[in-house]
């Protein structure tokens, strides 16, 4: 494919995405997160991936709750994002707010198998 067509993204979201690497690159926060991640993934672009597992793997301010958090990382292929996130379900309480959440139903079966190999390490 030589081109990629814009079609129905906004101007906004565009410039966002641009502004990761042009001209002075902005990086994702818990506001612009999933949007980039979409851009990133709609326009090919593995660099707004990556520098996102990797500010979140080292962040502990975010204020992006496990559960959504779990489902970006699988959902966009952050496979050390997710073992982070699969690790933080240390209790029973916190895979069960998990189950409840409207991210579980989403996620992929070896996720949750991943959620599940977990719980059994502690029970």
């Amino acid at each position: 494919m030589d081109e990629i067509p814009i079609g129905d993204v906004c101007y906004e979201d565009f410039a966002l995405l641009l502004s990761t690497f042009y001209p002075d690159p902005v990086f994702p926060n818990d506001r612009t997160v999933e949007k980039l991640l979409e851009m990133g993934r709609r326009f090919l672009d593995p660099f707004v991936i990556k520098v996102t597992e990797q500010l979140y793997l080292i962040s502990n301010n975010s204020l992006i709750e496990n559960e959504k958090m779990l489902w970006l990382a699988d959902e966009y292929g952050m496979s050390k994002l997710l073992e982070k996130c699969v690790r933080r379900i240390n209790t029973v309480e916190k895979a069960k707010k998990l189950k409840k959440s409207k991210e579980y139903k989403t996620l992929s079966d070896a996720t949750k198998l991943k959620v599940y190999e977990r719980l059994m390490n502690f029970i």
